[in-house]
């Protein structure tokens, strides 16, 4: 398993076991945070600026139940068409670094696990999540 503090992204060809990295996510999220985490899995070439490169950032909040989503190609970010905060929002990277969330980003967290999950498995835009962009 990976201890997610150690790390602020991941790649979906990294991931092995993809079950057991969703269970690390959802008892960390159980556990509670004091800070507001985040971090980005990507699919495709490293390279953030080629083309096929993609991105999903993912955030856990410390309201209860709540998480924030991003899904990015290219130039092109989109957000969950139900998110509910009107402005941006503080998340830490792997809780230790600045980063942060546009409005309509947060969601309930079974949202955030079942785009995770989706995404992990088939590195494309998760279908569980209708989106819009920014």
């Amino acid at each position: 398993m990976t201890n997610l503090l150690d790390r602020i992204g991941f790649h979906v060809d990294d991931i092995t076991d993809v079950t057991a990295f969703i269970a690390e996510v959802r008892d960390f999220a159980a556990r509670g945070v004091e800070v507001p985490h985040m971090w980005a899995v990507a699919a495709g070439p490293d390279d953030p600026t080629h083309d096929d490169h993609l991105e999903l950032e993912f955030g856990i909040s410390t309201q209860p139940g709540t998480g924030a989503l991003t899904f990015g190609t290219g130039d092109t970010i989109y957000v969950p068409a139900h998110g509910t905060n009107d402005d941006d929002v503080d998340y830490q990277l792997g809780g230790a670094h600045p980063g942060g969330f546009p409005p309509r980003a947060e969601v309930p967290l079974e949202d955030v696990f079942a785009a995770l999950e989706q995404f992990v498995r088939t590195g494309q835009r998760p279908t569980v999540i209708e989106w819009t962009t920014v």
